[in-house]
């Protein structure tokens, strides 16, 4: 009994002397797993972080890859509306989302200044037209002309619709012939779906197919006019495309040289609508379009009157050579078509007011019987664009005009022309052109009569 007494008290003691060293374990334990506990919450916060920093990535991400869809998409939309390749920046067009609207805006344009020098008699001072050629001299008053008749202004909108996108274009430019600064209305169009209405290229023409060059008017013989119409497109396939057009008709009449002075009074008749078709094929190294056009034109006098069909075949194009040549091309015939025609739509001497007597237009003419004859034109060009490096380019051609004039027509009617031209142009940023161009022109007169001049231009232009 003694000796298990003594056991327990033993064991009591050496249980009692053991409880401050268990209590210094317990502690130490307790500092390691606060420690521990301390560098999971590290941890955990740094992998909070993380997963914030890559949320935000993502919302980055989403919203560049957002941008980019809504760029390519409105790029997409946008491409439809063509134009002139000294107009064509690398720059890409800005967009503008409106709120409370699915609809999208680019709005943009360019401000251009043509510092231009002349040898000879050309009354069209701030383009280069052959037609507006004075036969007699002292016309023009100086040799320069300052102009910013390039600079532009539109306004696109793209709004998606059940029946495919919406598109709109509204355009101004600033031309004046005589370099002054003024407003006109260039486009003024809307696109839905496979149709379109409004103001623009006529379907006749052909923009894709307009040379690099930095003059404004353009070749003599390019088929240039925008009006009024009706649209219909039909794409059968990504290459080939169908076009069908119903256009303000407008007879350009030749006044008879039977009939003394301007005093031949007559009404024009347009009782119908111009009509073109056109059809598109595309291919790996360019495209050719080949158009048609139809019209009635017509005159009535107190006396008489009479109506002629007017027709017109146009086959343009550009062909990529290899990577840095490309051929621009374009030939036309037909008969009333003559207003569609850069110099026989706004020759100097139609309206009588050079010397008096107006020569009228190259549509159709009357002759001595009072029967209306529709005058037959043939036109062309050919233009190779070069690129010298990525900011270099140049433009080298010539277009001719041939009108077969009929006995009927003045001695001042145009007969024929020939405009040529060739450049440098110097892109120093995406937004900005700087080009030096020299033109040459000749017109001839029904009367033989000929006169020419020389130009020299330099072009600096900038988008916005």
């Amino acid at each position: 009994m003694k000796i298990f007494r003594r056991s327990v008290c033993s064991t009591i003691v050496a249980i009692l002397c053991m409880q401050p060293v268990l209590a210094n374990e317990t502690e130490k334990r307790l500092d390691k797993l606060e420690k521990r506990l301390a560098e999971l919450e590290q941890q955990v916060a740094s992998k909070d972080r993380k997963i914030e920093q890559l949320e935000r990535e993502t919302t980055v991400t989403a919203r560049v890859a957002d941008k980019a869809a809504e760029v390519a998409i409105s790029s997409a939309l946008f491409t439809r509306f063509l134009e002139r390749p000294s107009y064509q920046f690398d720059a890409p067009d800005k967009s503008i989302e409106l709120t409370n609207s699915d609809t999208t805006l680019q709005i943009g344009g360019q401000i251009w200044l043509d510092a231009i020098y002349n040898s000879g008699e050309m009354t069209n001072r701030a383009g280069f037209q052959p037609s507006s050629i004075s036969y007699d001299e002292g016309v023009t008053q100086d040799k320069t002309t300052l102009s910013a008749g390039q600079s532009n202004l539109f306004v696109n909108s793209s709004t998606p619709t059940q029946y495919g996108a919406m598109t709109t274009r509204f355009g101004v430019d600033l031309f004046d012939s005589q370099g002054n600064a003024k407003f006109n209305l260039t486009h003024l169009w809307g696109e839905l779906g496979n149709w379109g209405a409004g103001q623009t290229f006529s379907g006749f023409m052909d923009i894709d197919a307009f040379p690099n060059i930095m003059d404004y008017w353009g070749p003599n013989s390019v088929v240039f006019a925008r009006q009024p119409q009706l649209r219909y497109n039909l794409r059968t396939n990504a290459d080939d495309k169908f076009m069908f057009t119903i256009e303000k008709s407008d007879a350009d009449l030749a006044l008879p040289n039977f009939v003394a002075g301007n005093d031949f009074l007559y009404i024009e008749q347009n009782d119908l609508p111009d009509i073109t078709a056109s059809y598109i094929n595309g291919f790996a190294k360019g495209y050719i379009k080949s158009s048609i056009i139809l019209r009635q034109l017509g005159y009535e006098t107190s006396s008489s009157d009479d109506k002629v069909i007017g027709w017109g075949i146009n086959v343009s194009g550009k062909y990529a050579i290899d990577r840095k040549n490309t051929l621009k091309y374009q030939l036309t015939h037909g008969k009333g078509i003559g207003r569609y025609v850069n110099d026989a739509c706004c020759s100097y001497y139609a309206d009588g007011t050079a010397d008096g007597v107006a020569t009228g237009g190259s549509d159709a003419g009357i002759d001595i019987n009072g029967k209306l004859q529709a005058i037959p034109i043939t036109v062309g060009y050919a233009y190779l664009d070069h690129q010298w490096s990525d900011k270099y380019t140049s433009s080298i051609g010539f277009g001719y005009v041939d009108i077969d004039n009929i006995t009927s027509q003045r001695s001042r009617a145009l007969s024929n022309s020939l405009y040529s031209n060739v450049n440098v142009i110097w892109n120093p940023t995406a937004m900005s052109r700087v080009g030096v161009e020299l033109q040459y022109g000749k017109v001839e007169s029904f009367g033989a009569e000929d006169a020419d001049n020389v130009r020299l231009q330099t072009s600096i232009g900038f988008k916005y």
